[in-house]
């Protein structure tokens, strides 16, 4: 009998902690949907400059450079990934939504280890934007170390 109660209660725990996550994705859902771009709202990501030329460095050294940008939409603009088109390209970014007028970042930091020459890399931000891809550019001379 005592083991029949202690099932009993187990099973009604385990499902009421299965029946809280459903709800607690749900919810999280209901939320992303409700910032997706629809009809005249939605986030509007203006940078300062999406194409900077960062000048000549040595060959080793690293270098970190920070694109601002503004929502001037009217939603708020959230920032779901942003890449760089090599390895080379690290890159971090605002990871809380950014509200309409205010401003947010892409940092890249740029390793030239192995690398020589004039080189152009990119970096694409994925946002609740439209459209969602936000491409940013750098040109850069590595010199050769001596």
């Amino acid at each position: 009998m005592r083991k029949v109660i202690i099932l009993a209660l187990s099973l009604g725990l385990f499902v009421a902690c299965e029946n809280k996550q459903k709800s607690d994705n749900l919810s999280k859902a209901e939320a992303l949907a409700a910032l997706q771009p629809t009809g005249d709202k939605f986030p509007v990501m203006q940078a300062d400059s999406q194409s900077v030329d960062l000048g000549t460095i040595t060959e080793g050294d690293t270098i970190i450079h920070v694109y601002k940008f503004k929502n001037t939409g009217n939603m708020p603009l959230i920032l779901s990934s942003v890449s760089a088109s090599c390895g080379c390209t690290t890159p971090s970014y605002s990871d809380k939504p950014v509200q309409p007028g205010e401003q947010g970042f892409i940092q890249v930091k740029f390793n030239s280890k192995g690398k020589e020459g004039k080189l152009s890399k990119t970096v694409t931000a994925i946002a609740n934007t439209v459209p969602a891809e936000n491409t940013f550019a750098f040109k850069i001379e590595v010199l050769k170390k001596k």
